[in-house]
């Protein structure tokens, strides 16, 4: 089976929506699917989720999510949990998780980046959000 191997950094809404819904498709499509979420991406998969929208002020950022539920689409913390129970195979960054004091999710492993280098390094696709 082909291999995909996603990497989320950043815990920005649309970046992360984006990931997620690859990754979701990607499996979808046959692939064996691995994310790595680091940096501020691995707040996604712990148990106290926090995304942002970058650059807007509060009430705008919340505008946008409410036009986005208006939209149909689905909220971030239940992409994460599809992943999951999809067979997405998902890793969070050790240092990180320690750094930021993260609870990853149930089925949630934690890494490191040499445990990336190793998905990517025979991956038929490498995507980084």
């Amino acid at each position: 089976m082909p291999k995909a191997v996603v990497m989320l950094s950043d815990n920005d809404l649309a970046r992360a929506y984006h990931a997620l819904v690859i990754a979701l498709s990607a499996k979808a499509m046959g692939y064996d699917v691995y994310l790595f979420a680091t940096g501020l991406g691995a707040y996604v998969f712990s148990k106290k989720p926090r995304t942002r929208l970058v650059g807007l002020p509060y009430l705008a950022s919340v505008y946008v999510r409410w036009k986005l539920r208006g939209l149909g689409a689905r909220r971030l913390e239940d992409l994460a949990r599809e992943c999951l129970s999809t067979g997405v195979k998902v890793y969070v960054d050790e240092p990180v998780t320690k750094m930021l004091g993260l609870e990853p999710l149930p089925g949630v492993e934690v890494a490191g980046s040499l445990t990336f280098l190793a998905l990517a390094k025979d991956a038929e696709l490498v995507l980084t959000f």
